[in-house]
């Protein structure tokens, strides 16, 4: 059952984060605070590859990911969209896998982003990888 919220505090600081001026590759990281049933951003870390950022999580912790990726198209264009990751590891305790599992929709639409993709080893976030999902938008 999805329960858990985005407190209107932790919202502003996201919109913030998604209107950079200047953006360059960005994360914030949310975890479920599944006694008080929210969202929490647990950190926002600028200007680091998806490689990096694996580095400093966590490969036995799910958590959601908003990344602000510098996208170079085919035709050379350069956008930065932001992406949601749901990154869910195997073998975990079920009953955590079922409560990120439930939530996940409810953060996704709070945020809006628009573009949302699933990992379950931190091997799987490359760029290469990102890169990959993203081609299906123009």
């Amino acid at each position: 059952m999805a329960t858990c919220t985005l407190d209107d505090e932790d919202f502003e600081i996201f919109k913030k984060f998604k209107m950079q001026k200047n953006p360059t590759n960005s994360a914030m990281i949310f975890r479920c605070d599944t006694k008080e049933h929210k969202f929490k951003i647990e950190e926002t870390i600028e200007d680091i590859s998806l490689e990096k950022l694996t580095e400093e999580m966590s490969s036995s912790s799910p958590r959601y990911i908003a990344y602000v990726y510098r996208y170079t198209h085919k035709d050379g264009r350069i956008s930065f969209p932001i992406v949601f990751i749901y990154f869910m590891p195997k073998g975990i305790s079920p009953t955590i896998a079922m409560t990120y599992s439930a939530n996940k929709q409810n953060l996704v639409n709070r945020l809006d982003i628009a573009k949302s993709f699933d990992a379950n080893t931190l091997s799987t976030l490359t760029e290469d990888w990102l890169k990959e999902k993203l081609a299906f938008f123009k």
